[in-house]
């Protein structure tokens, strides 16, 4: 089954209550998301990493179940299976990827459309014009016949005349026709880079997500180098961030995820400063050129301003705290060397007791701080060991 291991070992515990033909339908479940995940595809605001990290995710909550945090009338059994999240998740995706597939194809064909009325028109008058030359054409040959020089000189004047119209209204249609074809371009254009700057945002914070910050660390590493500039870059991790979920739901998370975004917008006002959500409860800020002090009083700035954040859930109010990790661009850094020396002194930070911020010297082994470590409350207990022990 989907999540037995190949050795034969018994399936956990939440899976034992089922009889045969669940198990095949919970499989089946689970192996189509898995399928949906595997095949999905980047739309305006969703990338197809997401929408796979969902779908696993999904999928293993259906296979494995989760626990239940309630007396109800199912208590005795402990393992629950979400088939109706399951089954709105999946209509909203579909619906979604509908809408920006039919959208698309709309627009493509807008613009066919356009093409081919264009070129239709253009034939059209040219075949029209042809006529009207053509019978002009006519009269002068039959002038020729009559051998009269004044029918001759008529005909050959109209002729002229006929021409000169001619060309005249083709070139003020040809006009017409590029004028409304460059503003079609136009158009596409701006809705292609519309689409490009959403396909560039993490959809439920509306910072940029991790493929847009790969791809800006490499600029900013390359350009810092011939500008001679400092840049710096701050790794921000939630506190207990797993707690949060698991005491509050997964909405409240998404919330302090928000709250916590809209917390670094606004200490990061600076047009060249750049946000990003690295994944999960990370967060990545690019300052482009800044000293190292400075760099650190505004990361200090920043993680006294999110421990003040007031979160109420519904279930309660959160009060958050982060860790930081702060890594100036050294002689050498790629831009993926550079995240991970910011990486390292986050996980300093982690390990010295969280709320506090941590910085990497260009040497990647010695890091220092500037902020002793504090107690964060009911949150600060401890939690399975984890890459960064969010």
């Amino acid at each position: 089954m989907f999540w037995k291991k190949g050795n034969g070992t018994a399936a956990p515990e939440s899976t034992r209550h089922t009889s045969n033909g669940e198990d095949a339908a919970i499989d089946a479940v689970a192996h189509l998301l898995k399928a949906f995940g595997e095949n999905a595809f980047d739309t305006d605001n969703v990338s197809a990493l997401d929408t796979r990290a969902e779908c696993e995710g999904w999928a293993k909550k259906i296979a494995v179940g989760e626990a239940r945090n309630d007396d109800s009338e199912h208590a005795g059994k402990p393992f629950k299976r979400d088939f109706a999240g399951v089954r709105r998740y999946f209509t909203a995706q579909r619906s979604h990827e509908r809408e920006f597939v039919g959208r698309s194809l709309g627009n493509l064909r807008e613009a066919v459309h356009a093409f081919a009325r264009c070129l239709t028109t253009t034939v059209g008058e040219d075949r029209a014009a042809d006529e009207r030359v053509g019978a002009q054409l006519g009269k002068l040959v039959g002038a020729f016949q009559s051998n009269d020089s004044q029918a001759i000189r008529n005909e050959a004047e109209g002729i002229v005349a006929v021409v000169q119209e001619v060309m005249a209204k083709r070139s003020e249609s040809q006009k017409r026709m590029l004028s409304e074809l460059s503003q079609k371009i136009s158009d596409l254009r701006d809705e292609l880079q519309e689409v490009r700057e959403k396909a560039a945002l993490d959809p439920l914070t509306q910072l940029f997500n991790r493929a847009a910050l790969d791809a800006h660390l490499d600029r900013v590493a390359d350009l810092a180098f011939l500008l001679s500039s400092s840049p710096c870059i701050l790794m921000i991790d939630v506190d207990h961030f797993k707690y949060c979920n698991d005491t509050y739901g997964h909405a409240a998370g998404d919330e302090v995820l928000r709250r916590v975004a809209d917390g670094l917008v606004r200490n990061f006002l600076r047009r060249e400063d750049f946000v990003a959500r690295y994944g999960g409860e990370e967060f990545v800020v690019v300052i482009p050129d800044s000293s190292l002090h400075n760099a650190e009083l505004r990361a200090e700035r920043v993680r006294q301003s999110l421990s003040e954040l007031d979160i109420d859930t519904g279930k309660g109010k959160i009060h958050i705290t982060v860790s930081i990790g702060l890594a100036s661009l050294a002689s050498g850094d790629t831009g993926h060397s550079w995240l991970a020396r910011a990486d390292a002194a986050l996980y300093e930070a982690k390990s010295a007791g969280r709320n506090c911020v941590r910085v990497a010297r260009e040497n990647a082994s010695a890091v220092a701080s500037i902020a002793p470590p504090k107690s964060v409350g009911p949150a600060s207990r401890s939690l399975p060991a984890g890459r960064h022990n969010s």
